[in-house]
């Protein structure tokens, strides 16, 4: 056995296995592009890891600053950054108040306020370096204000990149000190706490899940400080067994995971290595850019990085609307009959002079579908049900796969399907309608069950009251349906107007506002 050999395969032999496997479709169409841009291709080799290789402790440090790296401790003390609070706050603080840090042990670089407001990695770092490069510029020592520096980042959902974030950054700021040219014994700590964007007040539990991950890439990526926060923290009331919940999940990582006896896991590895290096290029790019264009102060003050991390936001929320990315019990597999906590409500925090800016306003991924929940429960307050009925055309093997779908669909707005028997034809959808009387009805089945009675249904529905809308499951489409439930599709604008049908069921006041 131990002679055993096995035949070299080279990547070309890979490619031929791969793309028989995929039955004709192009390898091309497998690779992904994360929200910074960076495209992920199927395969990783050798050939992509860095041609310098180094160990923890050796410039350029992305294998980590110290050798040994200690397992991080938890909940550092942060100074207030004037900078990145007034950002969220929608003021650029005079240089004078930034000064006026510089005589506290610890000068922090937080920038969660910017990944709060939906920047990626690559931004978050690259104003990291910006907001450094602006404290360096009007320190009178700046080795001195550089070893005060703490940077504090939140690590969101998407694991790998954030551990390549972190990684990343080390890199950068070895590049960083030559650039300014600082004592390069200068190692800057590094602070992470489990990102809020991520959390929902759906299914909150699912949020321990998230905060574990993003904890676990936090440690993996060899930060200094790892702050976990409780599955509950955004809500009014944070319950005590959630916050002991949460200061266990770094010790189930070093004693359990065993995470403090290996020194920088992911190094080696071919994908987070080439991914570690481009999020590292493109930060750099950003950061140079940052700096051509007058530095921090002067990009937040003409609006470009609010409007750049405004239209990252955009992409990412269009992408959970449409269930691209699913957020399980808020988009995916909801908890139909859930009520909701209420969110706690978070204010800006700074106070001081500054420039009036455009505010970097904070969100959460999930607040699109609280708010959809919130306005049917408002709906039942008003005595009403708030639900919807299912045709179901043929069997049950042939509209259960898209009647389960839409019944999915609509759970994640509180809505109730109510599915009709088997119905084999017009008279029989009919019968359900009238028997039920309720403002929206979705024909689910199949498309050869659509060609031969879908038309008929939906126009027999709306002889009956031409306030009914009635949809289809997929994307089968004829005039007399009024649209579609299918993949693809924005389901927050689907299911709001799905809300509106209801009495009392309209958010929005005689200007077009939000009610809610």
């Amino acid at each position: 056995m131990k002679n055993e050999t096995f035949p070299s395969v080279s990547i070309n032999d890979w490619v031929i296995a791969a793309e028989a496997s995929l039955k004709g479709r192009s390898l091309s169409g497998v690779t992904t592009k994360t929200a910074e841009g960076i495209e992920l291709k199927p395969l990783y080799t050798k050939e992509d890891r860095p041609s310098e290789e180094t160990l923890p402790g050796q410039a350029p440090f992305t294998r980590g600053f110290h050798f040994p790296q200690a397992f991080p401790k938890t909940s550092p003390t942060l100074e207030q950054d004037l900078i990145s609070s007034g950002a969220a706050a929608g003021v650029f603080p005079t240089d004078s108040a930034i000064q006026n840090l510089h005589n506290h042990q610890q000068i922090a670089i937080n920038t969660v306020p910017y990944h709060m407001g939906g920047a990626h990695a690559v931004q978050e770092l690259a104003l990291a370096l910006s907001e450094a490069a602006h404290h360096l510029k009007i320190a009178s020592d700046k080795n001195q204000a550089a070893s005060a520096f703490l940077f504090h980042f939140a690590a969101g959902s998407v694991f790998f990149t954030e551990i390549a974030k972190l990684r990343a950054f080390k890199t950068l700021w070895h590049a960083f000190t030559q650039a300014f040219e600082l004592d390069e014994s200068i190692k800057p700590l590094i602070s992470v706490e489990t990102s809020e964007a991520a959390m929902s007040l759906l299914d909150p539990h699912v949020n321990m899940l998230r905060a574990g991950s993003t904890a676990f890439a936090a440690v993996i990526g060899s930060a200094d400080y790892v702050t976990v926060k409780p599955f509950d923290d955004i809500t009014d009331e944070p319950a005590a067994h959630s916050k002991r919940l949460a200061a266990a999940i770094p010790h189930l990582l070093q004693h359990e995971a065993l995470l403090d006896k290996v020194i920088d896991p992911a190094g080696g590895s071919y994908y987070i290595e080439a991914l570690t290096n481009e999020t590292g290029r493109l930060a750099w790019d950003l950061f140079a850019d940052i700096e051509e264009a007058g530095g921090i102060g002067d990009v937040l003050k003409a609006g470009t990085i609010q409007r750049d991390i405004q239209a990252v936001y955009e992409e990412r929320r269009h992408k959970i609307a449409t269930r691209q990315v699913h957020m399980i019990g808020t988009n995916m597999y909801a908890n139909l009959p859930e009520q909701l906590k209420s969110a706690r409500q978070k204010k800006a925090s700074y106070k001081g002079e500054g420039a009036a800016i455009k505010p970097i306003k904070p969100k959460r991924m999930a607040e699109p579908f609280e708010q959809l929940r919130l306005h049917s429960m408002r709906i039942e307050q008003t005595g009403q049900s708030v639900e919807i009925g299912l045709i179901c055309l043929g069997d049950v093997k042939e509209h259960k796969p898209r009647a389960d779908y839409v019944e999915g669909v609509m759970s994640v707005a509180g809505i109730t399907s109510n599915r009709s028997g088997i119905c084999k034809s017009a008279e029989e959808a009919k019968a359900f309608v009238d028997q039920t009387n309720l403002p929206y009805y979705c024909i689910c089945g199949t498309d050869e069950w659509y060609d031969k009675l879908a038309e008929k249904v939906a126009a027999d529905v709306k002889k009956s009251s031409a306030a009914v809308k009635v949809e289809i499951a997929g994307k089968w489409n004829k005039a007399v349906i009024d649209g579609q439930v299918a993949s693809g599709v924005d389901i927050v604008q689907k299911l709001e107007g799905i809300l509106s049908l209801f009495k009392g069921g309209d958010q929005r006041d005689a200007k077009g506002n939000e009610s809610i």
